[in-house]
């Protein structure tokens, strides 16, 4: 089932959580609303799913307008960032509690759950409690609980927010392979750019109520629609410079004390920054300050001499190695490529 909102507003006193917001989700696929504290995505996912009622604006499924319909009326499956378990209920309990509700036979009840438990992998764990399992097991059991009612819509608010960083990785795999699975229209928030760019089929971003910039995941990173976006996908390097033909030249380090409006910025992500021992064309000098293996990269710390600007720079082990990076050590450092973009957000 597909879902549309159009030009949706929402006000809380004078506070504007939602400024005109657009979107089209296609059935079947899984998109990501992406942005920083107060943003409006959790508002906006609070209207599709009916806990809220816009100013202004219209959400459909499919052709049926659903802006008015209470949230029992448009059968969605909603899983919180706390997972809102029943702690005193086993884990067959909790996912087949919303099937008794609705006077589903014991029989039915007992087959619904088992085909759950199976397919987010908990099977042997219907006896346990919710204190009994760890932070992914029970977020695991938050979701089954959505499905359970066989929703039309499955929505999902910060579902990986209570998680450390190695379970919210495996979930992440895990949600993807399960979406691969079932195909269920699905709408998650989120404001870890790790998190929607891991799962989902279309990456919302939004700021101030408002979107920035919509697509696939990788159109996103590769083409960011201005230095907001840029910013927000991970850490940015600003600077000086311009392309002379197709070749980026750096002729600057963006200073603490410039500001926005004192003309056009290059941005340079740090893997798309090389380090050279000599000056050549286009680079700047800089003090390597600090050299940190960080997974599968060297991370390194350069400052600029002049200005003590300190920009990052991502380069692979075998890489930082064969520079023999070290503190101290005067370095050049070149773009790969650079993007550039009338500044309009301070970073």
């Amino acid at each position: 089932m597909s879902i549309t909102v159009q030009n949706v507003s929402k006000t809380f006193g004078r506070f504007q959580a939602l400024d005109h917001v657009s979107i089209e989700v296609p059935t079947g696929s899984l998109v990501a609303l992406l942005g920083p504290s107060g943003c409006g995505k959790t508002t906006l996912l609070r209207i599709i799913a009916g806990l809220e009622i816009p100013d202004s604006g219209a959400v459909h499924y499919e052709q049926n307008e659903v802006t008015k319909s209470r949230i029992q009326e448009r059968n969605v499956g909603f899983v919180f960032q706390h997972y809102a378990l029943f702690r005193h209920m086993s884990v067959f309990e909790n996912i087949g509690f919303a099937l008794r509700v609705r006077k589903w036979t014991q029989t039915k009840v007992a087959s619904r759950v088992e085909k759950l438990l199976h397919l987010v992998r908990l099977e042997g764990m219907e006896n346990r409690l919710p204190s009994q399992l760890s932070g992914g097991q029970r977020q695991r059991v938050a979701l089954a609980r959505a499905l359970a009612a066989e929703p039309r819509v499955l929505l999902l608010d910060e579902p990986f927010g209570a998680l450390d960083a190695k379970v919210r990785s495996e979930l992440r795999a895990w949600l993807r392979r399960l979406h691969e699975e079932i195909h269920m229209t699905s709408i998650f928030v989120t404001h870890d750019q790790e998190d929607a760019f891991a799962v989902a089929d279309k990456v919302v971003v939004m700021r101030n109520g408002k979107i920035e910039q919509q697509g696939k995941p990788i159109e996103i990173f590769e083409k960011p629609a201005n230095p907001f976006v840029m910013d927000f996908l991970g850490h940015v390097n600003v600077f000086h410079g311009h392309l002379e033909g197709v070749i980026p030249i750096l002729t600057g380090f963006r200073r603490p004390e410039e500001n926005d409006e004192s003309g056009e910025w290059v941005y340079v992500r740090p893997h798309e920054l090389e380090i050279h021992l000599g000056q050549v064309r286009g680079s700047l000098a800089g003090i390597v300050i600090q050299v940190l293996p960080v997974g599968g990269i060297t991370r390194i710390l350069v400052e600029d001499p002049q200005s003590l600007t300190r920009i990052q720079v991502d380069l692979h082990h075998t890489r930082a190695k064969e520079l023999a990076m070290e503190s101290g050590k005067r370095i050049w450092v070149a773009p790969r490529c650079i993007r550039t973009f009338e500044p309009d957000y301070a970073i």
